[in-house]
């Protein structure tokens, strides 16, 4: 199978496949879980047990902090390129790590708090018997404005088939998508509808790495700043210089080339371009993948305020707490079948939704 028809899972997959292979008695894995589920993830840490045993060293970076102290027995943290704390995981706590990669405390909030919403609104979005064949079917649901909406499940169980189906550049074999009562036939029409997909894969289907992030906050917003012929250049530098602001972008020009930018604030770019548009809904794929516990804060608290101002958002993730920290409501898909949906009121931990997805 060519590499290119896998998913972004699959892909870390045999990335780490190769590295094995090569019999290698150092072993550097970065970010080597951020695309896999919960089951793949204690696979490969079984793995990594087995590799320490048999005299293999491996430098692990990763921005997921519960899995540091899973699988690390030294901790070294840099800071703006520097390293500011090395230490045994038995002599440091969460807070105490987390505080040295940030240089102080974080207002990053994993709790979830019940929010008011417009329970029993018309829904801005209805997905009805939808059907993409050999990937998922007769899955049916629906947002309500101001509802954050998360969708569980493992790697490879049609979650992200869903959203692409949803938004309208797959097109589905079953079943219909509406936004406001009309139906979505393409992706032209669910853009015009205001519907706005943030994809897994930012770096390949979210971005236009070589151009800055001004053009890339304008791709989406043509006709916005469009006088005549013309690109209007000084409205799109002052709107994406109102999303740095606003996103916490950490960038020193709207003309700084996307590619030049960390992962958190690219991720924060394609945030920012469909935000721009004030969607009615919009749809995360792993919005929080390969960035830093800082830049997670951030994008888990845009969301929670896109939601609060009255847009329904549909949130893909393989970290159950932050599915738990965000959702009113959780929708459960199991090989292609929504199986089960939660009230966020109703899980009392995460083993809770961790049973439910792996049925």
């Amino acid at each position: 199978t060519p590499v290119e028809q896998l998913s972004v899972g699959l892909c870390q997959m045999v990335e780490i496949a190769k590295a094995l292979s090569k019999s290698a008695r150092i072993l550097v894995m970065d970010e080597p879980t951020s695309s896999l589920s919960e089951s793949e993830t204690d696979a490969l840490f079984k793995l990594v047990e087995r590799l320490k045993k048999n005299g293999i060293s491996i430098v692990y970076i990763s921005h997921r902090m519960a899995e540091i102290f899973q699988v690390c027995d030294r901790i070294t943290v840099l800071r703006d390129g520097e390293t500011v704390l090395t230490e045994d995981c038995a002599n440091l706590s969460m807070d105490h790590l987390v505080e040295a990669m940030l240089g102080g405390t974080t207002g990053a909030s994993m709790s979830w708090h019940a929010r008011d919403h417009a329970l029993g609104a018309t829904p801005v979005l209805q997905i009805e018997n939808l059907a993409l064949e050999g990937h998922f079917d007769g899955v049916s649901f629906a947002l309500q404005p101001g509802e954050i909406v998360g969708l569980a499940g493992l790697m490879g169980s049609g979650r992200t088939e869903i959203a692409e189906t949803i938004f309208g550049i797959r097109s589905p074999t079953a079943g219909q998508v509406r936004v406001d009562g009309k139906p979505i036939r393409n992706n032209r029409d669910a853009i015009d509808a205001g519907v706005g997909l943030v994809p897994e894969n930012r770096r390949t289907q979210g971005l236009v790495l070589d151009h800055s992030l001004r053009d890339n906050v304008m791709l989406p917003n043509l006709k916005r700043f469009t006088r005549g012929i013309l690109l209007d250049d000084s409205a799109a530098t002052a709107t994406s210089t109102e999303f740095i602001g606003r996103l916490k972008i950490k960038t020193d020009s709207p003309d700084k080339i996307a590619r030049m930018l960390s992962g958190g604030n690219q991720q924060k770019i394609v945030l920012a371009k469909w935000l721009a548009r004030q969607p009615k809904v919009l749809i995360l794929d792993e919005p929080t993948m390969g960035v830093d516990i800082g830049a997670k804060s951030d994008i888990i608290e845009i969301i929670r305020k896109l939601a609060a101002a009255g847009a329904a958002v549909l949130v893909i993730s393989s970290e159950f707490e932050e599915l738990l920290a965000m959702s009113d409501r959780l929708l459960v898909i199991q090989g292609g079948r929504l199986v089960k949906e939660f009230d966020r009121r109703d899980i009392e931990s995460e083993e809770v939704l961790h049973h439910a997805v792996q049925g």
